[in-house]
């Protein structure tokens, strides 16, 4: 185990890539491939503090997504990105891929906040793609209905220069607006942009000139894309410049949000395909 501030992390490394994760949230801050690039983007002003989320990497959203709708004082997107999960084993599946387990239960803490016993389980595969495996389970006498993201932070060589794919002729909420939308053309990053796609298609590509991911999703229809602008920006201490990332979030929430009855579970699944075009992303 290792440490960064006041978290510990778990690092792994395999013929292909290596990558980071805190037992806070189970968060993992760093995917890289060898000899190409890092994958993820890490604000370099991010506090690595207890109960304070990272900037970066893949934040979990859970069981609520942005502010909680009964109670605006309760924490934003929800505890379990500021809870400590447990590390349940880490296994080599081969040379080129490794598998990392964590899981999070409800405790005092959780039920105080969301009156729910549920368990959480994180799969992380690292190797030449970054897989996501949420797996949400109902452990109570009653249903609950949750939502949740997985809240990506892309690294990309410039958000002025970015295109995403396969988000044409969607509607989307605008949360800036608090409207929905139709998309035309093609994404104006030149400011904040925070939107809730709905009905997209399994594969998104997220493209600039030096690199090309490709998003692909299982367990929901919806995409959030967000950037905050120069503007937002500003006004975040730990986050120092917004030109070098981009968030694409496979996400159960609007008409996707999940209803899971006694001992359902559901699986939101994200993997992260990296192509680097040209030189290396820096972190």
């Amino acid at each position: 185990m290792y440490k960064q501030g006041e978290l510990e992390y778990i690092s792994v490394e395999n013929s292909c890539s290596s990558a980071k994760i805190a037992l806070q949230g189970a968060h993992i801050f760093d995917f890289t491939l060898k000899e190409k690039g890092s994958v993820l983007f890490l604000s370099e002003a991010s506090a690595f503090r207890k109960g304070k989320a990272i900037r970066g990497g893949v934040p979990i959203c859970w069981p609520w997504f942005g502010a909680n709708e009964s109670d605006s004082a309760l924490p934003n997107h929800g505890f379990a990105r500021t809870s400590l999960w447990e590390h349940q084993s880490t296994q080599t599946l081969s040379d080129s891929e490794t598998k990392v387990t964590l899981t999070l239960h409800s405790s005092p803490k959780t039920l105080a906040l969301w009156p729910y016993a549920f368990c959480l389980t994180l799969d992380i595969y690292v190797g030449k793609v970054l897989r996501l495996e949420l797996t949400s389970q109902n452990l109570d006498t009653k249903p609950f209905t949750f939502t949740s993201a997985l809240h990506t932070y892309l690294a990309i060589d410039n958000i002025l220069e970015t295109q995403v794919d396969s988000l044409e002729a969607k509607q989307y909420f605008d949360k800036t607006q608090n409207t929905f939308v139709m998309q035309e053309g093609t994404i104006d990053f030149s400011k904040e942009v925070d939107r809730i796609y709905k009905n997209v298609p399994n594969d998104v590509l997220v493209k600039d000139a030096k690199v090309h991911h490709t998003i692909q999703t299982e367990g929901t229809k919806t995409i959030v894309v967000w950037n905050p602008g120069e503007v937002l920006t500003s006004r975040m201490p730990d986050l120092s410049d917004h030109t070098q990332m981009l968030c694409v979030e496979s996400a159960n929430v609007l008409d996707d949000a999940v209803t899971l009855a006694k001992g359902e579970s559901h699986t939101l699944k994200q993997t992260i395909m990296t192509e680097f075009r040209d030189v290396s992303i820096s972190q």
